[in-house]
């Protein structure tokens, strides 16, 4: 026999559902038991249809669960989910119905005693990044059992086994799993299972995040309260982290500060007339993207030799926006190993060695919006997966759950890599989709190199001026230093190094001149 899934349209209408009696989640053999007590039950099979969509393993396993279903069982489910359980489950169900028609009441059904009952419990929400930090403090100096979902995997339960044993206060924050469930709604399945399992644990989460939890989770929150709540000797303010720089972006300049800040950067960036010049055209699309909520950052993927210029390009950037800035920079020749994640974003709270990543402590230094990665090709899929992220959504969240808002940023990826195709065999092809400029950088030819020395030595007149004149160097003393043969150097790098020690050589020969 086939039964009709009846559906609501919305929460509302679920609560509605709640009124007239108990709804229970679908659980994956405490489902069977239930039913073979009592049939005249109600069963959201919301969560399960999504799961069981991604992994369709479990289509048998949930046939088992509701064999021996009848006409006085209720089997509900949000709209577009029944949709999904008629084409997961054709051998059981037929139709879907809406359980409220024109919006009149069925007649109740009378609750049982023995029915088990969902006791749905208050979200703890804190307004901050900052309060989060105060409520990591507080539970580690109090002892209270306390940690994240730091990378949503599939294996909630087993992710937090170590929950099992405690009877007492102890706290989960879900804030990180709820951006991941944007993206994939079956951990909405994995995440109540979780919460069946351990009944005793309270949840936290960030504020802004509360209105998902909710829509997701109806059937397990009725409420939410502030976090003191809970804790009502947490100190917490809702203030923002008072080292926060202001941070510079492209994004936040004028046409007239605009065009300085280019004239600057065409300047100091010797050759790459091509990369320039697709360069300033992404920067003019980006910000116009960027001021209506249609691009969040500027990914440039650059590849080439040692010494081309490659990283130069975050530092001109970085310095044309900005005077003393610091600039973020990770050089991933050190993320290759397996947990090289949690290097970079932190590992999951409450484990041994939980600490905060490198990506997230240098973004917090860094005051102007430009992100270096490089020699990007020498990460793994892990962090490729991570960044695949990042660059659709302009943000990112660490271990801790505290979000990284990267709007108006440019990110600048480096690589050794020698040729376009060996970008394409390295680089995960739908990593290569999200790169807005991908550029190779070639080594300098002969006017290119000159150029550059007549830069360095334009630099140098103001950097070391205080020498030039103690020690009386002459404008046919400096012009010497970069008279020598730069053609068989294969990098500006190279010719740099060189330079550098001629000027030393010559201040040496100064002093030694004025202490004879």
């Amino acid at each position: 026999m086939l039964y009709p899934v009846y559906t609501y349209r919305d929460i509302s209408e679920l609560r509605k559902i709640q009124e007239e009696r108990e709804v229970l989640p679908f659980v994956f053999a405490k489902t069977k038991d239930i039913i073979d007590k009592d049939t005249n039950v109600c069963i959201d099979l919301t969560a399960v249809a999504f799961y069981v969509e991604a992994n369709r393993s479990n289509i048998q396993p949930v046939y088992v669960n509701f064999e021996n279903i009848d006409s006085s069982t209720k089997v509900i489910a949000s709209i577009d989910a029944a949709d999904i359980a008629l084409q997961l489950f054709p051998f059981l169900f037929s139709k879907t119905q809406p359980y409220f028609k024109d919006d009149e009441y069925d007649s109740p059904h009378d609750m049982k005693p023995d029915w088990p009952v969902l006791h749905r419990k208050k979200l703890y929400r804190y307004e901050s990044a900052a309060d989060l930090e105060q409520l990591l403090r507080y539970t580690t100096e109090k002892q209270i059992p306390f940690a994240t979902f730091s990378r949503a995997n599939g294996d909630a339960k087993k992710l937090f086994e170590q929950f099992d044993k405690y009877d007492e206060l102890s706290i989960v924050d879900i804030t990180s799993i709820t951006y991941a469930i944007e993206g994939n709604k079956s951990l909405v399945f994995v995440l109540e299972q979780f919460f069946e399992l351990h009944p005793n644990v309270s949840f936290t989460i960030i504020s802004t995040q509360v209105d998902s939890v909710m829509t997701y989770f109806p059937l397990f929150f009725d409420g939410q309260d502030h976090i003191t709540k809970l804790l009502p000797d947490l100190q917490v303010s809702s203030a923002a982290e008072d080292d926060s720089p202001v941070i510079s972006k492209i994004t936040h300049l004028g046409t007239e500060r605009f065009n300085e800040f280019w004239d600057i950067f065409d300047h100091n960036l010797i050759g790459h007339n091509y990369f320039k010049k697709r360069f300033k055209d992404s920067v003019k699309h980006f910000t116009s993207l960027n001021r209506v909520k249609e691009q969040k950052v500027l990914s440039v993927f650059l590849y080439g030799a040692s010494g081309v210029g490659k990283t130069e390009v975050a530092r001109l950037v970085a310095n044309s926006l900005t005077n003393n800035c610091y600039l973020a920079k990770i050089n991933f020749q050190n993320y290759s190993s397996q947990d090289s994640l949690n290097s970079l974003i932190g590992s999951p709270a409450g484990y041994v060695g939980c600490e905060h990543g490198e990506l997230s402590d240098k973004i917090k230094k860094s005051n102007v919006g430009v992100l270096l990665c490089d020699e990007f090709e020498k990460t793994n899929r892990p962090v490729f997966s991570f960044f695949l992220e990042l660059l659709e959504e302009g943000k990112f969240t660490d271990s801790m759950a505290r979000e990284y808002d990267m709007d108006g940023y440019i990110i600048i990826f480096t690589s050794n890599i020698q040729s376009e195709a060996e970008y394409k065999e390295v680089i995960p092809p739908e990593l290569q989709t999200r790169f807005d400029l991908v550029c190779e950088f070639e080594q300098p030819n002969t006017e290119d190199k000159h150029t550059f020395l007549n830069l360095l030595l334009e630099k140098a007149r103001i950097k070391y001026q205080e020498q030039i004149a103690n020690y009386h160097v002459s404008e046919n003393e400096l012009a010497i230093i970069i008279d020598f043969d730069c053609s068989e150097l294969p990098s500006l790098r190279d010719i740099k190094r060189v330079f550098n020690n001629r000027i030393m050589e010559l201040f040496d020969s100064k002093e030694t001149q004025q202490t004879s």
